[in-house]
Formats: structure tokens, C-alpha cells, sequence
């Protein structure tokens, strides 16, 4: 079962990935059930969890932008030169819609050449002919802070900060457990109250979160699993992924655990295969990304970072061209 939920901004607010959303999950949860109780979720999470969670993505309209998949790019060094600058601005664009996004599932569109052939690109969007695309309202802010010294009361330097200001976004989350799904939304109040993401004691990340009804995704919930899909969440690898027949980008990630109940601790360095990447799993019964420890606190209790996959699972085999 797979249910959407509307995120609506109220003040700046910094770049949210599903495990910003598994973090403030985990401490509203703490708030709910004591310390003894999340660790037990953590353990069991870790083996088998009771839901998947994807990143954030723009909401226009209450239609949903999904990212544009890592499709591979057939090159002819035959192709005329102004025929290749038609190409830039869907290399560039970073989200699709849901109708596109059907068609990469049933296997209509198997390249970038197929995306350049078949449909549009506005913005940061490719979409099909018939569709009305509108901008999407989200930017990128330089905020100037001034540090103050609070015994003698003097501003002592200014420093710069990137924030993002924008109305609303998406997430969607994948519950193998329907049990737990009142447990899950109980917490989602607490987040609400919590605020979402860095800078929260500067009034940064507040929000107001709400479950879309209107909103048909069974596309996205396909029972008859596949061994390559497409990832909405960025993924922690395991070995369980065949690189071969894989197509991803990758980022690194370091950051502090939360600090608002208690001293940040630095977290270890994590590897991830971006969202929008293809993966080929070698064993489609089981996950390909993990809850991967990257540290501890308070008497050696670990921290974990979150990097399960999001999967939409794809009805064709995508492979590598020789």
C-alpha cells in the first residue's frame, strides 16, 4: 500500500532527502514511545521495514513531478551539431510527470533519445504534448546572518547561508506493515510541531503536513516485482545490486545527528546512488539498499542513516548497449 503525503512550507527551510525524513521520523518517535522503544524499531527496521519512504518532489497544482531517470543516451557522431544543442534542455531537466513516468514503466521509453523524440520540455520539465505545465515555485536563497557575541551584546562577523523557499512538495511512503500506518501518522503530528530539516532554532523548516487522497498510484505499487526498477530515494548500496546492469549517480554524505535533545555527534561518511537511478537487484526478493550504522551515542548506541530504495519497478529489461 502506498500513500501520498503534502508537505506545505511556511518559512525557509533546507534541502529535504528521505533520510531527513526518516531522522525527524525517528526522533518524533522517541518523543511518542521513550528511547527503550525506538531503539527496538531501529533493530527490527534494520532487518525488516515496516514501510519505505521516498524523497521530497515538487507538487504543482496537485499534479506530481517525479525525477527524470538516469535513461542512457545513445550518441551517433553522425548527428549534425545543431541537432545536438536541441538536446541541452532535456539533459538538463530534472523532472518528468506522471504520464511520462507511466510510459518509462510500461517500456514506451527505453533512452534519452526516446524522451527527446516523443515528448516536450518546458523549465525543468519533460511532459507530454497535451499537458499543461506550470512553474515550479521553488528557489534557492542566499541569507546573510549576523553572529552576535551575547556577553558583550556586539555583532562580531556575517556569514552566508543557501536556504530554499517554496510552497509545497510530495513524498510518498510504501507501507509492507499496514499496521503501523495509525503509528506512522501519530508521528507525522509530532514532526509538524518538531519542524523539518537544518536551522530549526532559528524558525527555519516549519511545516504542515497532510495525506493526498485524490490521487490514483497504483502505477506506482505493482505487486509483481521486478529485478530492475527505478529509486525515488537516495540508496545506501549493499551487494545485492548488480553494477552491470545498473545506471546511477552517486553522492557522499556527512552530517551531524540531530541536536535538539541532545549534542550533535558527527556521523561517518556515506556512499549513496542518487534518486532516479536504474538498479538491477541480483536477488529482486530482497532489498537493495540498508539502515547502515555510522556511528554512536550515549554509551555506545548506535546511529543509523537511512538508505532503502523506493522502487518503481519496471515492466522491460533495461540493459547496457555493448
Amino acid at each position: 500500500m502506498i500513500k501520498a503525503y503534502k508537505i506545505k512550507y511556511l518559512s525557509p527551510h533546507t534541502d529535504i532527502k528521505s533520510y531527513t525524513l526518516f531522522g525527524a521520523f525517528c526522533w518524533g518517535y522517541r518523543l511518542l514511545k521513550g528511547n527503550e522503544a525506538l531503539e527496538k524499531f531501529l533493530e527490527n527496521f534494520k532487518i525488516n521495514p515496516e514501510f519505505l519512504i521516498s524523497s521530497l518532489y515538487p507538487l504543482v497544482n496537485n499534479n506530481f513531478l517525479f525525477p527524470k531517470p538516469n535513461l542512457i543516451l545513445k550518441e551517433n557522431p553522425n548527428i549534425p551539431i545543431l541537432e545536438k544543442l536541441k538536446r541541452k534542455p532535456y539533459k538538463k531537466a530534472s523532472y518528468i510527470t506522471e504520464n511520462v513516468l507511466k510510459d518509462i514503466i510500461k517500456g514506451e521509453i527505453k533512452s534519452q533519445n526516446d524522451l527527446m523524440e516523443k515528448y516536450k520540455v518546458k523549465g525543468n520539465v519533460v511532459y507530454k504534448g497535451n499537458e499543461g505545465i506550470e512553474k515550479i515555485n521553488k528557489r534557492e536563497i542566499v541569507f546573510t546572518h549576523n553572529s552576535l557575541n551575547r556577553i558583550t551584546n556586539h555583532s562580531e562577523s556575517l556569514y552566508f547561508e543557501e536556504g530554499t523557499i517554496s510552497n509545497s512538495e510530495f513524498f510518498l511512503v510504501k507501507f509492507t506493515d499496514k499496521s503501523v500506518l495509525k503509528e506512522f501518522e501519530e508521528v507525522l503530528k509530532i514532526i509538524e510541531d518538531l519542524g523539518l530539516g537544518g536551522n530549526k532554532n532559528t524558525g527555519w523548516g516549519r511545516i504542515k503536513i497532510e495525506e493526498i487522497k485524490d490521487k490514483d498510484l497504483s502505477f506506482l505499487d505493482s505487486q509483481k516485482k521486478s529485478n530492475q526498477f527505478i529509486t525515488l530515494s537516495p540508496v545506501i548500496p549493499t551487494e545485492n545490486i548488480e553494477i552491470e546492469k545498473s545506471f546511477y549517480n552517486t553522492f557522499t554524505f556527512k552530517s551531524y545527528s540531530e541536536g535538539s535533545f541532545s549534542e550533535g555527534k558527527l556521523k561517518n561518511k556515506v556512499i549513496y546512488l542518487d534518486e532516479s537511478s536504474i538498479i538491477y537487484a541480483k536477488n529482486k526478493n530482497k532489498f537493495v539498499g540498508q539502515l547502515k550504522k555510522v556511528g554512536s551515542i550515549e554509551q555506545n548506541k548506535p546511529i543509523y542513516q537511512y538508505g532503502f530504495e523506493f522502487p518503481i519497478y519496471l515492466e522491460w529489461s533495461y540493459e547496457r548497449e555493448n
